[in-house]
């Protein structure tokens, strides 16, 4: 064996293909004895093997010899597990390549081995007509062995399935390709090699490059094709176009630093490409271009004018309508708010159109086009599916945008995915056009009376707190705590364990009209969350704390020194703005459980769902959190969908002891969390327990796109302590 070890110590595992940047997510919880968990330190009875091709461990050895790994090492040989699949979180697909299964050496719950995203037979990626694997199979995995955090499993892209019912394609792990020699000073003049930029991130530690580097190699495999609904794609590149020492390429734009768009030239494995952009070591083991801050210069020796992602020309005005910003302001405004951040109000932009996109047209009243300072196409900002002047659809007869507009747009802006400060969907609108507005559409102005002083004894308005945080410099934050009061319009981040803040809108009736921003305010008592009544729309609450006029465009709390003074719970009413919320109360009771099936409700298809009432007065309310798409119900699966980082807030009159969600087609791979409470998850059920609160909060913790990433929940049973 060990002349094997020493062997197997000279090579290196080629024809590995990363599917994803982030961390390695925890497997669920084996069901059976639980001898695969931290703090398991006790050896198995029944351990065989050796771990070599020859003599491979069964499971039971190689947690045995797992345990003898500190949390995150990785073992130094690859080694050869034997079992049989005991149930498939991931089945083998053609899209990655990789499969995620259980075994043991019975085929039994006992003892399981975690075999995560090993490539398929002979070290190589499942291809159409391959055969699947299926409970029961024997196999043999090979593959090097890590501790994540007390669970032995396969090391991510270092395992493969080298057995399949006695057949196999290939030994011993494949030989690395040679690394070239590094070359090259990260410059357009001089770009690094491959080699090169992975010697210059090496030097980095954590921290993100300072400076935007050039980076040439060829295209080995490619993990997302330019798309255009997002406009980047994510690839691996290396010096000779092989699988071996690649460069990781996560989320760039295309070429000319914009997005992917329809007949644009589409990528492909061999191709010379020389990528711009900021690179980090991810994680401290991923070397990776960062996303939303590099693109692709050049494709087979074609680039578009090497634009680069920092904004150019002087960045100038307020944001107001009467000193709107100009492009390179809004740009350098939206960088403040962090990816997928929607400002908390509008702001007013001036340019003008370099580029149409889409036409104002009658099916949907809206229109997308870039605005630059001269009207040229770099240094652009992107409005996206704006509504026409005087904040109106567009109508047949009205007169059409085209390159060279002068315009101001007003609306919400947000840095899209973290890498396309645009204009918020359905929050914008064309505010000037050549100099000719619509006055029935333009800047919400206070409509309500200011009242108040900002005493405990007399508390602002929402209107009075608005006009006070307004007259206030830009940036300036008030002298003293005042008092606010005023009903909660919408939760944009509800209270919870983490950070024990909230932020969210008030105003005078609950609606929209002259609300004011709460940023980030501790809670009752003027200490962070651990456990209370949670926020929900109509409640009636105080603040206390300073306030400040952020950006001079933006009147709002000031973080960390505003808190909730009083919270009157009214049962999710108030107001008359409540997409998604039911006018009659939903649900059945049955003993100590209350159960809701969503499909019921009479809910629209792709209605935007924001709070619920159930029967017992328990209030469900939906959140977007830092998504730009909220959770909405669609007739295709009858479900709310929840997207990544959308949560619900289960908020009660007695103590919750289990929620139990029913998913429909999708369950965010299992990658739920809740505060408080724990989360299990098996097959399509999503089951919380020992949450013991009046609240809670569940959130979709994916970190990927797409249907699977999504929680798909078609009905939920809420059993309350005894």
């Amino acid at each position: 064996m060990k002349k094997l070890f020493s062997k197997l110590m000279l090579v290196a595992l080629a024809a590995m293909t990363f599917v994803a940047c982030e961390d390695v997510p925890e497997p669920y919880d084996i069901p059976g004895t639980g001898t695969n968990v931290p703090g398991t330190v006790t050896e198995i009875e029944g351990g065989t093997g050796s771990g070599t091709v020859s003599d491979p461990y069964n499971p039971i050895a190689v947690l045995n010899y797992g345990k003898t790994l500190a949390s995150g090492e990785e073992s130094a040989d690859y080694i050869y597990v034997k079992g049989k699949v005991v149930s498939i979180k991931e089945e083998f697909t053609t899209q990655y390549g990789n499969g995620t299964f259980y075994i043991s050496a019975d085929g039994t719950a006992a003892h399981q081995f975690y075999a995560y995203r090993v490539l398929y037979l002979g070290n190589k990626k499942f291809a159409e007509g391959d055969t699947q694997i299926k409970v029961g199979d024997e196999v043999v995995v090979c593959g090097k062995i890590t501790n994540y955090n007390g669970t032995i499993e396969t090391a991510q892209n270092k395992g493969f399935l080298y057995a399949l019912n006695g057949e196999n394609r290939g030994g011993e792990p494949k030989p690395a390709t040679p690394a070239a020699d590094p070359t090259g000073d990260g410059t357009l003049a001089n770009p690094y090699n491959v080699s090169g930029v992975l010697n210059y991130i090496s030097t980095l530690g954590t921290a993100e490059s300072p400076n935007q580097v050039y980076v040439k190699g060829k295209i080995a495999s490619i993990t997302e094709e330019f798309n255009t609904q997002y406009g980047n794609g994510t690839f691996y590149i290396s010096d000779d176009g092989e699988d071996g020492n690649t460069f990781y390429v996560y989320r760039v734009l295309y070429l000319g630093n914009k997005k992917f768009a329809n007949g644009d030239t589409q990528i492909k494995k061999g191709d010379e490409v020389i990528i711009c952009g900021n690179v980090v070591n991810f994680k401290g083991n991923t070397p990776e271009t960062v996303q939303g801050k590099s693109f692709l210069y050049s494709l087979n020796g074609k680039s578009a004018g090497g634009d680069t992602p920092t904004p150019t020309g002087e960045a100038k005005g307020s944001g107001t309508q009467a000193d709107p910003y100009n492009v390179p302001g809004v740009l350098q405004y939206i960088a403040t708010l962090g990816s997928d951040v929607e400002s908390p109000a509008q702001v007013y932009v001036k340019g003008k159109i370099s580029q149409v996109k889409e036409e104002y047209g009658t099916q949907f009243g809206n229109g997308t086009f870039y605005i630059s300072d001269d009207g040229e196409a770099s240094n652009e900002f992107y409005v996206y599916r704006a509504l026409y002047l005087g904040n109106k659809e567009y109508t047949a007869g009205k007169t059409q945008i085209k390159k060279g507009d002068e315009v101001i747009i007003c609306g919400n802006v947000v840095n899209f995915r973290g890498n396309t400060p645009e204009t918020v969907q359905k929050k914008a609108f064309l505010y000037s056009l050549n100099g000719v507005t619509d006055d029935g559409g333009s800047t919400p102005q206070p409509t309500g009376e200011a009242k108040g002083d900002g005493t405990e004894a007399n508390p602002f308005n929402s209107v009075a707190a608005n006009a006070y945080a307004s007259a206030l410099a830009s940036g300036a934050e008030s002298d003293r705590d005042v008092y606010i009061a005023g009903k909660v319009v919408s939760v944009k981040e509800q209270y919870g364990t983490q950070y024990g803040n909230a932020t969210f809108y008030i105003s005078d009736d609950g609606t929209t009209t002259d609300q004011f921003y709460v940023f980030r305010a501790l809670y009752l008592g003027n200490v962070k969350y651990t456990s209370g009544d949670l926020l929900q729309k109509g409640d009636d609450v105080v603040i206390c704390g300073r306030v400040t006029n952020y950006m001079g465009n933006t009147p709002e709390t000031a973080q960390g020194k505003a808190w909730l003074v009083s919270l009157k719970s009214n049962g999710g009413q108030g107001g008359n703005d409540n997409p998604g919320g039911n006018d009659n109360p939903g649900g059945e009771v049955s003993g100590n459980t209350t159960t809701i099936d969503f499909s019921t409700q009479g809910y629209d298809n792709a209605q935007d769902i924001s709070t619920v009432t159930l029967v017992d007065g328990t209030t469900l309310t939906f959140s977007a959190g830092s998504n730009k798409n909220g959770p909405k119900y669609y007739n295709t699966g009858t479900a709310i969908r929840m997207y990544p980082n959308n949560s619900v807030a289960v908020s009660a009159k007695k103590k919750i002891a289990s929620i139990a969600i029913t998913c429909s087609a999708n369950n965010a791979e299992g990658q739920v969390t809740a505060s408080p409470g724990s989360v299990a998850v098996s097959d399509m059920t999503v089951t919380v327990s020992g949450i013991g609160a009046t609240a809670t909060t569940i959130t979709n913790a994916h970190t990927g796109t797409g249907a699977a990433s999504q929680l798909r929940i078609s009905s939920m049973a809420i059993t309350y302590a005894e």
